[in-house]
């Protein structure tokens, strides 16, 4: 059985819960882990789980972010037929889920054409010029304040947070610049998001990314943190009796 390593791709927890476990992608090469609601499983399959990227029969090379660079990460279909992160969707304040429940497509008809021409300054200030004009950016949440960067490489620097609003479900995705991060207030209604950076797919570009071409779990069950004794041996015996994936 492929080690599970890594955080949830959106999120960047790498805790898991019996309620809401993190799940990882069975996919060859692929590091892909997520959390059950923060990549829309309905129900987490008793056999091997694969990502979106892994299901389809594209090339590797041909899996791009339409709102970042990043080609690493938990990405879902667009509603174009592309690709996109989901934790970009959930930053971009502009973008919606076709189904909030299973999170696709993710809907990029309401992006604003301003977003995409502008230049993310943490591409810029790594001198990766070539990436700082791809794709769409959002922006310093304090007010005033003209910075811009690609949700992915705000994960990465660790400038994510989500803010609670009037009601407990009422949440608002936003990032900070490094100055406005450093002075945010510490409250009670803010929750700061960990550094988080997927770690690469071993995936060459000649290869298709499918799931015939990819080795099921040896187990025969998805691999996940923070199921229950009793909820792993169940989704085990449902493998050994034939449960199909769902």
């Amino acid at each position: 059985m492929k080690e599970m390593v890594g955080g949830c791709c959106v999120c960047s927890d790498e805790r898991g819960w019996a309620e809401n476990p993190l799940v990882y992608c069975d996919g060859q090469g692929c590091n892909v882990a997520v959390h059950q609601a923060c990549y829309g499983i309905v129900q987490v399959p008793t056999g091997p789980w694969f990502c979106r990227k892994c299901e389809s029969q594209e090339r590797c090379a041909r899996v791009r972010c339409e709102l970042c660079p990043s080609r690493d990460g938990a990405l879902k279909r667009t509603d174009n037929g592309g690709w996109a992160h989901v934790v970009c969707a959930l930053y971009i304040p502009e973008v919606r889920f076709g189904n909030v429940t299973t999170m696709e497509p993710i809907v990029l008809q309401l992006v604003p054409q301003d977003r995409f021409s502008k230049t993310c300054f943490i591409c810029e200030q790594q001198r990766h010029e070539s990436k700082a004009s791809i794709g769409a950016c959002m922006q310093c949440n304090k007010s005033g304040c003209k910075q811009y960067f690609h949700v992915t490489c705000a994960q990465a620097a660790g400038l994510l947070c989500e803010e609670a609003g009037n009601y407990m479900d009422n949440v608002k995705y936003c990032g900070y610049c490094p100055y406005h991060y450093q002075k945010l207030k510490r409250d009670s209604n803010i929750k700061i998001i960990p550094a988080f950076k997927p770690i690469p797919a071993d995936c060459e570009d000649s290869q298709e990314a499918s799931p015939e071409r990819k080795p099921p779990a040896t187990t025969g069950r998805a691999r996940m943190k923070g199921a229950t004794p009793q909820e792993k041996r169940a989704l085990s015996r449902q493998a050994t009796n034939g449960g199909a994936a769902s």
